[in-house]
């Protein structure tokens, strides 16, 4: 066992509710992914899509960030607190995260669903082998480091580094899987 480094992936139910309700209402755009669900859009009830466009992009931000600062252990609290939202202070949009909530974790809850599929992509990485190969490349043990890896199961084109400990990572071969894009990672930080 290495006690030199540390990475904890985990599939976030946070990160992938909010990417389901930006989904669900065509909030998503360029810097994220085009495989995304559900498939039906969700009336918007009279609301601006703009606004609400705007407000969702400001929760993403403030969950990332806070996530980071929990991963980092500055904080404890989150901002999401499901099913009832409470720390949501906009009405309208803690309205549409009530409303959206039940959809969601019966998604995730499934046979084949959200957590299952995180449950499978948490263990896919060998990522043992790739540090071992590294330090079989470089000649040397890998410097010290912390990585936390929260998964999202669609919505994101490419990883979010959060901060050095955290790291926010689409469920794609392309990133996940790839020896050479860890081998790569690892050379630029380690």
């Amino acid at each position: 066992m290495n006690n030199t480094w540390t990475i904890c992936i985990s599939g976030d139910y946070d990160l992938n509710f909010l990417m389901f309700v930006a989904s669900a209402h065509g909030l998503l755009t360029d810097e994220f992914g085009e495989d995304t669900w559900p498939g039906s859009q969700f009336s918007n009830g009279g609301r601006s899509i703009e606004r609400f466009k705007g407000q969702w992009n400001e929760l993403w931000e403030q969950c990332i960030y806070k996530k980071g600062l929990i991963k980092s252990e500055i904080e404890r609290s989150l901002i999401l607190d499901p099913p009832e939202f409470s720390m949501i202070t906009d009405k309208n949009v803690r309205a549409v995260l009530i409303n959206m909530w039940p959809s969601f974790i019966k998604w995730w809850n499934m046979p084949a669903g959200g957590q299952a599929a995180m449950n499978y992509w948490e263990g896919a990485p060998n990522l043992l082998s790739y540090v071992q190969e590294f330090e079989s490349q470089i000649g040397r043990k890998i410097k010290p480091f912390k990585l936390d890896i929260d998964l999202v199961y669609t919505g994101l084109r490419e990883p979010i580094e959060v901060n050095e400990q955290y790291m926010i990572m689409p469920v794609k071969i392309d990133y996940l899987l790839n020896r050479d894009w860890w081998m790569k990672r690892f050379e630029e930080r380690y």
